[in-house]
């Protein structure tokens, strides 16, 4: 609705000064659908906002759109003419346009193959999948890629430990469990034998070197990891468009770096390693290649950023990585553009906080984490137990396939309600509650919705927006504001925007329908009106959901 109104005052005003009128909520205490401000406007053309607001409110007197305007302080407020407004809402559309025509690639999840996936890794997953949607649903082409780190010394733990006291035991678990069993295992033993440390950074040595006994160790290692991935990644609704391999890329990553050496870009030091000077950016040195002449990561970060720039030539590369990682990406945007690869304004890392649990932070080495998979099959039974207790007469099939849907609405959402740089502290039975601000509630607004559609079937049919009024215009206007809220969330890399305003547009509707009969409405035309608008707030809430990665069951 707002681009309607900016297109309409095109005809007195040019581009320019349309461009910085602001739409906001009205405010507190006063009246009207939506408020226009002009703060940029008043000063760019050196006039107060209520000399503009008088200007645009005797320009909006003949428009179709608006019933009236009203002057509140440096505000205008407009109310839109009903049936106008109404066809508007009803054909709202469920995308953004903020990124159109653009290419996207974002680089998510990205896991070391020693341990399983735990619930940190669920929050990238999280954020990784709503962000790409959200971008897609502004109109980007979106690459979502990945790349598995399965070379260095913490690989190598899994395997020096699997080594000395596996016993060429297959798994006798989850695989990818089995291989971070190792791995807290090797940090129970080197305390017993420091000397196990050494022996990693040999076995890594080797491992470079082309040692068939390493090479063979890895390689069963690394497929017992990713045969556990892909069932996580295929139950989280996780699909990438590309799958990279640290293993593959970190010997170009090499050259590169020698190559920035010859030019001078890069320094060796005395005992041979190769570092950059960062001191313009008011950082340290850091080392790309040790003195032994083994790569380092940001060395192969540097090859991946290339390789996914070669392979798909994107305008954008985004990295979603924990706050823990702020560092090397300011390090790894700086070499880029020094070795006159990249340019850094293409490139964004996504950074989000710790997840905590109640009694503290996790801690993989040690086995403190929760596993991802534990906690969704603990969320699925919490739903399965909840499910039982309102309906005893629902199959086991009913009830697993309802649970499994709920059990990925609560974590994902729970996860993407606090704006990504803060931390959270995560909390299974808030996440599964059906009432309050959680992922199912949404789902059952949805499914309290359909019911509604479902019985409505044989009413009149057309156009009755004319029929609706003011108690439906908070619904209306929360509708067309959709389109605004995914712009905001692709634009700033933060899908709690999404979340929010699903959150708000549930509880406007139950609002409106604790006071505002449906399929009880006094003609059956205004019951048709109603099912018409309530059908509009079903497409939004499910679009939405879609975009935060999960969807709602039939019946709850």
């Amino acid at each position: 609705m707002e681009q309607l109104v900016l297109n309409w005052l095109q005809k007195t005003f040019d581009q320019e000064f349309c461009s910085k009128i602001e739409f906001a909520a009205v405010p507190r205490g006063q009246s009207g659908d939506i408020a226009m401000k002009f703060f940029l406007l008043a000063k760019s053309e050196s006039k107060s906002p209520i000399e503009i607001a008088n200007k645009i409110a005797e320009a909006l007197k003949d428009c179709n759109l608006i019933d009236k305007t009203e002057m509140a302080g440096p505000y205008l407020n407009l109310f839109f003419a009903s049936e106008e407004f109404f066809k508007q809402v009803l054909n709202a559309p469920l995308k953004g346009t903020a990124r159109e025509g653009k290419k996207v690639l974002i680089e998510f999840s990205s896991p070391n193959t020693n341990k399983p996936f735990h619930l940190g890794h669920m929050r990238n997953h999280a954020l990784g999948l709503s962000v790409s949607n959200c971008i897609e649903a502004a109109g980007a082409e979106v690459i979502r890629t990945t790349i598995f780190n399965d070379r260095g010394v913490h690989i190598c733990k899994s395997m020096l430990a699997y080594d000395r006291f596996g016993e060429n035991t297959e798994p006798n678990k989850k695989s990818d469990h089995f291989v971070g069993d190792w791995y807290v295992r090797f940090a129970e033993e080197v305390k017993k034998n420091p000397d196990m440390d050494n022996e990693v950074q040999q076995m890594l040595l080797d491992w470079e070197n082309g040692d068939k006994h390493v090479n063979d160790l890895w390689q069963k290692m690394n497929d017992w990891a990713f045969a556990g991935y892909h069932a996580t990644y295929a139950r989280q609704g996780l699909k990438f468009d590309k799958e990279y391999f640290e293993s593959d890329l970190y010997k170009v990553g090499k050259e590169l770096v020698l190559e920035g050496l010859e030019k001078g870009i890069l320094q060796k030091k005395d005992d041979g390693a190769v570092f950059i000077d960062m001191e313009e950016i008011g950082l340290d040195e850091k080392i790309l290649l040790r003195s032994n002449g083994t790569t380092v990561y940001m060395t192969q970060d540097i090859n991946t950023t290339i390789t996914k720039q070669r392979d798909f030539e994107p305008d954008e590369q985004i990295w979603v990585v924990a706050d823990e990682q702020n560092y090397h990406f300011k390090v790894l945007f700086f070499i880029l553009e020094k070795l006159g690869l990249i340019k850094s304004e293409n490139l964004h890392h996504l950074g989000y906080g710790l997840v905590n649990l109640p009694d503290g932070r996790m801690k993989s080495r040690e086995g403190t984490v929760v596993d991802a998979d534990n906690l969704m099959d603990e969320l699925h039974e919490l739903a399965s137990e909840e499910i039982k207790n309102r309906h005893d007469d629902w199959s086991e099939e009913e009830t697993n396939e309802a649970a499994e849907k709920i059990q990925n609405a609560a974590w994902k959402f729970f996860l993407l309600q606090t704006s990504p740089k803060k931390s959270i502290t995560f909390d299974a039975k808030k996440s599964i509650a059906f009432e309050g601000a959680t992922g199912p509630y949404l789902q059952y607004a949805t499914v309290r919705i359909n019911s509604i559609l479902r019985k409505a079937e044989g009413l009149p049919t057309g156009d009755f927006s004319n029929l609706l009024g003011e108690e439906e215009k908070i619904l209306g206007a929360k509708i067309l504001a959709f389109e605004g809220v995914i712009n905001r969330a692709a634009e700033n890399l933060n899908s709690t925007y999404v979340v929010t305003y699903l959150l708000e547009l549930a509880q406007d509707w139950s609002s409106y329908y604790g006071s505002n009969s449906v399929l009880k409405a006094e003609t059956p035309e205004l019951c048709s009106a109603r099912v018409m608008l309530a059908g509009k707030v079903l497409s939004v809430l499910n679009r939405g959901m879609e975009i935060l990665g999960f969807n709602a069951p039939e019946r709850m």
